[in-house]
C-alpha cells in the first residue's frame, strides 16, 4: 500500500532506540499503526511531527512482504498549540480520541468521523471556554456519524410522530422509540423524555462551533447520555465505554 493523507496521530510509543510505532487515524482506512523507523532522531523526515493529537501530512508504504506499515516522512499541518497549552481541554480531546478508537475499527470508512474530529478539535483550540459537557456531545455525534445512529423520529410499531409521543421509550437494542401504548414488558428499553430525544435530533445536524453557544439543561443532557451509552454498548461487542455517563456531572 502507497497512501499519502492528512492524518491525526492518536499514540506513539518507543520500539527499538531510535525508531517508533505509531497509531493514526486515516481518512479512508481508519485506524491505522505503522512503523517510523529513525522516528526518534530524524529531523529532516518526522521534525516535530511524531506526537498524539498532531495532524500530520504523511507518507505510508507497506513494509517487507505487507507485514506492517512504514511511514517514509511526515509534515506538520496542525499541532493544536493552544488546546495543549490548557489541562482541562487536552484532558478532552484525549478522552474523545479512545472513544473513536473504540468504535473505529482498521479498515473502516472513516470519512465522516475523520471530518467531525478535526472539527471537534479546531473548534477546541480556538475557543479557551469550552463547555464541560463538550466531549459528551462528541461521543453521541460520533456514535451517530459511524453507524450507531438511532431512528427516533417516530413511534416503530404505530408510527406516531414523535412530537406526539407524551411519554416516549427506547429500545436501545433496536435503536428506535415507541409511545407509551405500544410498549411491552419484556422490551429491553428506557424511558425517557420527548425533549431528550429532540435534543438528541438538534445534535445530530449540528457543529462543534454551535456546541460551544448552547446551555442545555443538566437532566435532559444525563437523560439524551444514558440513551446513547445503553445503545452503543449494547452494539459494541466488547461493551466497551470509556466512562459511564450516569457518573459524570453535567454543568
Amino acid at each position: 500500500m502507497n497512501l499519502s493523507e492528512k492524518m491525526l496521530v492518536i499514540r506513539t510509543g518507543r520500539f527499538k532506540e531510535y525508531d517508533l510505532w505509531v497509531r493514526f487515524l486515516s481518512p479512508s482506512k481508519g485506524i491505522l499503526t505503522g512503523f517510523a523507523f529513525g522516528g526518534c532522531r530524524s529531523r529532516k523526515r518526522f521534525s516535530g511531527c511524531l506526537d498524539a493529537l498532531n495532524l500530520v501530512l504523511f507518507k505510508v508504504s507497506s513494509g517487507k512482504g505487507n507485514r506492517y506499515l512504514v511511514l517514509e516522512e511526515g509534515s506538520l499541518i496542525n499541532g493544536y498549540p493552544e488546546l495543549k497549552k490548557d489541562s482541562s481541554r487536552l484532558g478532552m480531546a484525549l478522552n474523545s480520541l479512545r472513544f473513536v478508537q473504540q468504535i473505529c475499527p482498521e479498515g473502516d470508512d472513516s470519512s465522516r468521523i475523520y471530518a467531525l474530529l478535526l472539527d471537534y478539535l479546531e473548534t477546541m483550540d480556538s475557543n479557551s471556554c469550552i463547555p464541560s459537557f463538550f466531549p459528551l456531545l462528541f461521543r453521541a455525534r460520533a456514535a451517530f456519524s459511524h453507524g450507531y445512529q438511532p431512528f427516533i423520529d417516530c413511534c416503530c410499531r404505530c408510527s406516531l410522530k414523535l412530537n406526539d409521543i407524551a411519554q416516549p421509550v427506547f429500545l436501545f437494542a433496536e435503536g428506535r422509540i415507541v409511545c407509551c401504548r405500544c410498549s411491552h414488558s419484556n422490551d429491553r428499553a428506557l424511558n425517557t423524555r420527548r425533549e431528550s430525544l429532540i435534543f438528541l435530533k438538534t445534535l445530530n445536524t449540528s457543529s462543534p462551533a454551535q456546541w460551544c453557544r448552547w446551555t442545555p439543561d443538566s437532566s435532559i443532557l444525563q437523560d439524551c447520555f444514558q440513551l446513547v451509552e445503553s445503545f452503543v454498548e449494547y452494539h459494541l461487542d466488547d461493551g466497551l465505554i470509556v466512562q459511564k455517563f450516569n457518573s459524570l456531572e453535567f454543568k
